[in-house]
């Protein structure tokens, strides 16, 4: 009997300390967390998970500051839930509940994403996001045409500017004013863009206006969702060597080898330590500096640019690496009557 009730007596001791280290009476778990698919690290910082229930009350009167994602998706959402009462809440505060609580949402929560148990999510409202406002999208979800959208204040002086959007898009304000390039690769110290009439969701891509400026100095361009999956906006560099970046920005030091646009949208420079980017803007990470600015080549004729995606696909990520007749990898442009080998196929840059 003692010998039972000492093993008791120990587990309880166990299950107490334990208790202890998760927080004691926490309802929930901030800033640097593990998401589902065990993922941690600075970028989940504004992440809040709640994992215990909650009364409708104690919900609306959480202390949402910093947040921009809050997580209700491994809680029943409370009966009778209303507007957080603590403002302001970030403007692009996403916020992902149950799928059996889709219908429970209060009408106050405009971007809020139902997600089920097997990953498989939804937007439930139309929304706008905002310009300049971090954007934190930890899981997917699905969008329908035009449910989601942004808005961007170009400065109409002609120069380039840059935009990232995690999701495919059309201009629906803006139409024949501006001109965007989708960034397709790096050739020495050229960045290679081609023509684009559409945002693709994860790409780096620049923007710039053409003709009259208005009134004002700045055009209005609005970007609305084609029917896709909305991407996570966890870091990651496209095409191997392009941040997206959908928070405030800082560079710490000069020696990460972060390239920004110039104020004067004309090329890229090497930034300098304490330069900043805001969110929907792009960047350029690379190992080593190649030099103190990169130039810009926009390509019109996007067949002519072809070469150049396909050189970048196959040296950033593709399985299959490119070279040229004399058995020598190539990365950057190919030559115009250039002939290079991939895999068996011979690629012709007419």
């Amino acid at each position: 009997m003692q010998r039972h009730f000492g093993t008791l007596l120990l587990l309880f001791c166990l299950c107490a300390a334990l208790r202890a280290t998760d927080g004691g009476n926490a309802k929930g778990s901030r800033g640097t967390v593990s998401g589902d698919g065990g993922l941690t690290g600075t970028e989940w910082t504004g992440y809040l998970k709640i994992t215990e229930p909650l009364t409708a009350d104690e919900l609306a009167a959480k202390d949402l500051g910093g947040v921009t994602c809050l997580d209700l998706s491994g809680i029943s959402l409370p009966e009778g839930a209303t507007a957080f009462r603590h403002t302001p809440v970030e403007p692009n505060l996403l916020i992902y509940v149950r799928s059996e609580d889709a219908n429970r949402v209060p009408e106050a929560w405009r971007f809020a994403v139902a997600r089920a148990e097997n990953g498989e999510a939804r937007l439930l409202h139309s929304f706008e996001l905002t310009d300049g406002a971090p954007l934190f999208i930890p899981f997917p979800f699905a969008v329908s045409t035009g449910q989601l959208r942004y808005t961007r204040r170009l400065i109409a002086d002609g120069n380039w500017q840059t935009l990232c959007l995690p999701f495919d898009a059309d201009a629906v304000e803006g139409q024949g004013l501006f001109e965007a390039g989708k960034a397709l690769g790096m050739d020495g110290e050229a960045l290679a863009f081609g023509e684009t009439e559409t945002i693709a969701g994860g790409a780096a891509h620049i923007l710039r206006t053409v003709g009259t400026a208005p009134a004002d100095g700045r055009l209005t361009v609005t970007f609305s969702s084609r029917a896709c999956t909305v991407s996570p906006t966890l870091g990651y560099l496209y095409q191997g060597i392009w941040g997206t970046n959908y928070r405030q920005m800082a560079v710490a030091d000069a020696n990460e080898s972060i390239y920004l646009l110039t104020a004067d949208g004309s090329t890229f420079a090497h930034a300098a330590a304490g330069s900043t980017l805001a969110p929907f803007r792009c960047y350029l990470s690379l190992f080593e500096p190649v030099g103190p600015q990169l130039v810009i080549r926009f390509e019109r004729n996007t067949a002519a640019a072809l070469p150049h995606a396909i050189l970048n696909k196959g040296n950033h990520g593709s399985a299959q690496p490119i070279y040229d007749l004399a058995g020598r990898r190539r990365t950057g442009t190919a030559r115009r009557g250039e002939i290079l080998i991939m895999k068996n196929m011979k690629l012709v840059n007419k």
